[in-house]
C-alpha cells in the first residue's frame, strides 16, 4: 500500500468479523494531514471498531492501513485509575512509552506541558477518582497527548459530559487541531458543524459517505423545504400543485395568529433542482392563492444525518 504524504491516516477495504456478525463490511476512507475529521454513525456502525483497529487494539479480519505518525487514542472509557493523581498517572502512562534510559526531568516536563495544554494545571495532585467527569474526561485526553503524538482518535470524547463540559472540551479539540490530526467519533452533530472540515458516516459496518463536510452537505441537500405564507390555499390548489410539479408532499395549515385575514401556511417538500423554486414562487403567486411570504429552509446537519442512515 502507496503511502500518502497528504494522508494521516489511509485506510483500504478494511473489514472486521466476529462469529455470526459483521462488524466492518469493505470501508475505505482517508482522513487528511492537519485536518479535524468527524466520525459519524449511529451506535453499533463500526466507529469504535474501526478505532481500535486503528489504535492497535484488535486486529483487523482483512483490508490494510496506513499511519503517518505517533497515534494518540481516547477509547469510550477511558483507561482511567481512580486511585492515582493526575500528576502520577500521566507520569505512568508517559513512562510506558518511553524507554527505559528516558530522560526523568524531560518526562516531568512533557507532563506538567500536557497538563497545561488540558486545562489540568490546578488539580495535578488531586485523585482522578475525585474529579467530575468532565474533568476525568481531560485527564483521558491528556493521557492520548503525553507521549507527544502526531495523529489523536478520540472516541465519544463529550459522551455523559453536560453542556458545559462539552463546551470544555470542544474549546479543547479547536486547540489542539493547531498541532494534531485529529479523528473523533461523536453523537454531538453541533460539535461537526463546528469544529470539523470532514467527516466519514458510517452505518451497519459500511461507509455512507466520506469528505469534506462542505461538500457532503452541498451534495446531499437533494431534498428541497418550501415554506409560504398564502391567503387561500385548500384541497383543489393542493391537488393541482402536485399533480404540475410532481412534488413529495404538500401540507397547508391556516394561520391561526391572524384570524381576520384567515391566510395559509403551505409547507412543499420536493427531490427537485433549484429552478423548481421560481416556477413554485410563480404557481403561489397567481391571484387566486396569493402568495405572501416564500422561502427555503436549508437542512442542517441532523436532518441530512437522519435521511443518510434511513
Amino acid at each position: 500500500m502507496e503511502v500518502r504524504t497528504d494522508v494521516a491516516i489511509d485506510i483500504k477495504n478494511l473489514s472486521k468479523s466476529y462469529p455470526g456478525r459483521v462488524a466492518l463490511n469493505d470501508i475505505s476512507f482517508s482522513v487528511k494531514k492537519g485536518s479535524v475529521h468527524g466520525f459519524l454513525g449511529p451506535n453499533g456502525a463500526g466507529k469504535s471498531t474501526t478505532m481500535k483497529i486503528l489504535s492497535g487494539l484488535i486486529r483487523e479480519s482483512s483490508g490494510e492501513f496506513k499511519v503517518n505518525g505517533k497515534i494518540g487514542f481516547l477509547p469510550e472509557h477511558p483507561p482511567l485509575y481512580p486511585n492515582m493523581s493526575v500528576q502520577d498517572y500521566l507520569q505512568f502512562v508517559l513512562a510506558i512509552y518511553s524507554p527505559p534510559q528516558g530522560n526523568i526531568q524531560s518526562n516531568k516536563e512533557c507532563v506538567r506541558d500536557v497538563m497545561e495544554k488540558t486545562g489540568l494545571s490546578h488539580v495535578t495532585e488531586r485523585l482522578i477518582g475525585n474529579l467530575s467527569k468532565g474533568y476525568q474526561q481531560r485527564v483521558g485526553i491528556a493521557q492520548a497527548l503525553v507521549h507527544s503524538p502526531e495523529i489523536i482518535i478520540l472516541d465519544e470524547p463529550t459522551v455523559g459530559l453536560d453542556p458545559a463540559a462539552i463546551a470544555d472540551i470542544r474549546t479543547l479539540i479547536t486547540k489542539l487541531k493547531k498541532d494534531h490530526t485529529i479523528l473523533f467519533s461523536t453523537h454531538q452533530l453541533h460539535d461537526v458543524e463546528l469544529l470539523c472540515s470532514d467527516i466519514t458516516l458510517i452505518n451497519h459496518g459500511k461507509i455512507v459517505v466520506s469528505g469534506p463536510l462542505e461538500t457532503i452537505l452541498e451534495n446531499l441537500k437533494t431534498r428541497m423545504t418550501i415554506h409560504a405564507r398564502v391567503e387561500n390555499f385548500g384541497e383543489a390548489e393542493k391537488k393541482k400543485i402536485m399533480t404540475q410539479f410532481h412534488l413529495e408532499s404538500v401540507d397547508f395549515t391556516p394561520d391561526d395568529k391572524d384570524k381576520a385575514k384567515k391566510n395559509v401556511f403551505v409547507k412543499i417538500t420536493a427531490i427537485a433542482p433549484d429552478s423548481l423554486k421560481k416556477e413554485l414562487s410563480h404557481f403561489l403567486a397567481d391571484e387566486s392563492i396569493g402568495l405572501l411570504e416564500f422561502g427555503e429552509v436549508r437542512l442542517d446537519l441532523e436532518e441530512l444525518f437522519k435521511q443518510m442512515i434511513h
